[in-house]
């Protein structure tokens, strides 16, 4: 039959130390997944910056190897100089479309080419055009290296091979690889700069968390002082009628006092500035405070009383074979006790005071609802008045 108030509500010094520790660990979650994210991101990008430097510089390597067997075949017809020619020029043909590749498939999908600017000028402008000129010379060079002879009789020209090769293929293919390596630095800039980023926000979630363990440090200190102050325990359990449980002992109540002709009398608390209590203090301080407020109208009314909780400020007392008189001289007293509650408290401004509104059994009653309607309206009539007021309805 009786409550418990720590049941209806879980205290506010929890559920914020919850909601925090809770954030703060979505947030380290999610900085884990941003940093595992990126961190991922910049190997892979890393590796394919490097690998398409390796490539571009393989490339001149390539050109010159394929130019100089391709003459020494020339000069000396050695079958191994022939095939070392067309392997590192069948190599400069695959790195050339792993390279360039990536452009053609944006094109074909219609989206933007991976190749800056500058890389699509050398590699297709008239000025530049290394594809043209790789394609030229693998053409000529494939050509040379399977004509024994030509007209006249004479082979062809090593020297002009190798000046095809060097003159301004070369030259091109530096550019290229330069440009590459411009690209690389970039990359590597743009990459430490997210590096450092992900640094000042591992840092500011740190200083977040420490500063939320602080605060809460802090407001758990002070719901403390002021659970001290209204002197009550927190782990205490008031013995409090819910609103269901009061209406059924009314009922037996009111049936027993028309059948002896007995009077009964209702007190109605209303717990003044109770919002401000639980905005300035929180939600487990103001469970305190209604701890307190039981408390002490239990120790004040008799064993044969009836306390309900029926809102969160709001407690009705039942007097049995009480006339309005009576309960008038009770609800005094306990007005009288929390005043002095008060003017005793550390810090008063936690310890509250009651309105009490009084009404008494009429006739037509046979239910509770309506004598804690007429006490409560007894406050509100006289609500203009101080606090701590006793109104009888």
């Amino acid at each position: 039959m009786t409550t418990n108030r720590s049941s209806h509500y879980a205290p506010s010094y929890v559920r914020g130390a919850t909601i925090s520790s809770t954030s703060y660990l979505l947030f380290g979650a999610l900085l884990a997944v941003f940093v595992f994210l990126t961190l991922d991101r910049v190997i892979q990008a890393q590796a394919k910056i490097t690998h398409e430097v390796n490539i571009s510089g393989q490339q001149r390597m390539l050109l010159q190897r394929a130019s100089l067997f391709a003459s020494a075949y020339l000069y000396s017809e050695d079958i191994a100089a022939k095939q070392t020619s067309l392997q590192a020029l069948g190599e400069m043909q695959v790195n050339h479309q792993h390279l360039t590749e990536p452009h053609f498939s944006a094109l074909e999908n219609g989206q933007k080419s991976p190749l800056s600017a500058k890389l699509q000028a050398l590699y297709f402008t008239a000025e530049n055009n290394v594809t043209e000129q790789l394609n030229t010379f693998g053409d000529q060079l494939y050509f040379a290296l399977n004509l024994d002879k030509i007209q006249n009789g004479a082979k062809l020209d090593a020297k002009a091979l190798m000046e095809m090769a060097y003159t301004p293929l070369l030259q091109k293919l530096e550019d290229v690889t330069r440009q590459y390596e411009i690209q690389d630095s970039e990359r590597i800039s743009a990459l430490r700069s997210v590096q450092r980023v992900v640094f000042w926000m591992t840092i500011a979630i740190l200083l977040f968390g420490l500063c939320l363990i602080m605060f809460n440090i802090r407001k758990q200190a002070h719901i403390e002082l002021a659970a001290k102050s209204v002197g009550s325990d927190s782990r205490q359990e008031i013995p409090v009628f819910n609103l269901n449980a009061l209406e059924l002992s009314a009922r037996k109540l009111i049936a027993t006092a028309r059948r002896h002709n007995e009077s009964m009398s209702v007190l109605a608390f209303d717990i003044d500035r109770f919002p401000q209590i639980l905005i300035n203090y929180g939600r487990d301080t103001a469970d305190e405070v209604l701890n307190e407020v039981a408390k002490s109208i239990l120790n004040v009314c008799r064993d044969s009383d009836y306390l309900g909780q029926i809102k969160d400020e709001k407690f009705v007392l039942l007097l049995p074979k009480t006339s309005g008189k009576q309960a008038m001289f009770l609800a005094n007293k306990i007005r009288s006790h929390f005043e002095q509650l008060k003017s005793n408290a550390h810090i008063s401004d936690v310890i509250p005071s009651v309105s009490i509104g009084i009404s008494e059994l009429d006739v037509d009653d046979s239910v509770l609802q309506p004598i804690i309607t007429r006490a409560f309206h007894a406050l509100t009539l006289h609500s203009s008045q101080k606090r701590g007021r006793v109104c009888l309805g």
